[in-house]
């Protein structure tokens, strides 16, 4: 279960205990940021690498560097794009070949978005995506790690990854940012004096930038980045 933490003078992220979590958006807004900004958070305070297998696009190097507070952090996240339903699956399919005991975090993104495209082909969809979701959980069992996955639309198609899900955690875009929230914690917003408050996307950037101490003495590992397979 994401647990709360904290911090002086710092608003609450999300911490991802081990289990799959469900990050969605209340809007329709797209969640890239979020995302970003927890997968970012959790390498930041914990060892060990991240395994992203992207859809949709969500693996932007740009957005990622725009948050991260050392480039460093970004050498640990190792990426794999599929763009077909068929390639996504394979790549779900070799992840438990990819995480061993140096992985602390799987990020998903996306997962269901894929096996939507062919509607003649909807009952292959639904049989892979329900394999593909039983693969990741069945990582986060065995590793007793965090998996963090979104999905692209809300709807019974998209149900498994909700019933697998240990905990769904919501982002609501304030007029100050984003407010993060679960079964067992609530962003806290940073006062500003006069009742004003701040949870902007800077912020946010100087929330992760606190955390760089904790990292600043770990040891790069080499990076493995892979664009369509691993």
């Amino acid at each position: 279960m994401g647990e709360s933490r904290q911090t002086s003078g710092e608003p609450e992220l999300p911490e991802l205990q081990s289990g799959v979590h469900l990050l969605e958006m209340e809007s329709d807004d797209r969640v890239t940021g979020p995302l970003h900004s927890l997968v970012l958070d959790h390498l930041l305070l914990n060892d060990g690498n991240a395994c992203w297998v992207d859809a949709g696009g969500h693996a932007v190097t740009q957005s990622l560097a725009s948050l991260a507070p050392s480039m460093r952090t970004l050498d640990r996240i190792q990426v794999a794009r599929g763009f077909t339903p068929n390639q996504h699956y394979t790549l779900l399919r070799r992840l438990p070949r990819q995480v061993d005991e140096d992985t602390s975090l799987v990020v998903c993104p996306d997962i269901d978005q894929l096996y939507r495209d062919a509607e003649t082909y909807a009952d292959e969809g639904e049989e892979l995506l329900l394999r593909g979701v039983a693969t990741v959980a069945g990582l986060a069992d065995r590793y007793d790690i965090p998996v963090l996955v979104t999905r692209s639309t809300r709807d019974s198609f998209s149900e498994p990854l909700v019933a697998a899900a240990e905990e769904t955690i919501t982002v609501e875009q304030t007029k100050f940012g984003p407010r993060f929230s679960g079964s067992e914690f609530e962003t806290l917003v940073y006062p500003m004096g006069n009742g004003v408050v701040q949870t902007t996307i800077a912020f946010w950037k100087r929330v992760l930038e606190a955390r760089q101490p904790a990292y600043d003495t770990a040891e790069t590992p080499q990076e493995v980045s892979v664009n369509g397979a691993y």
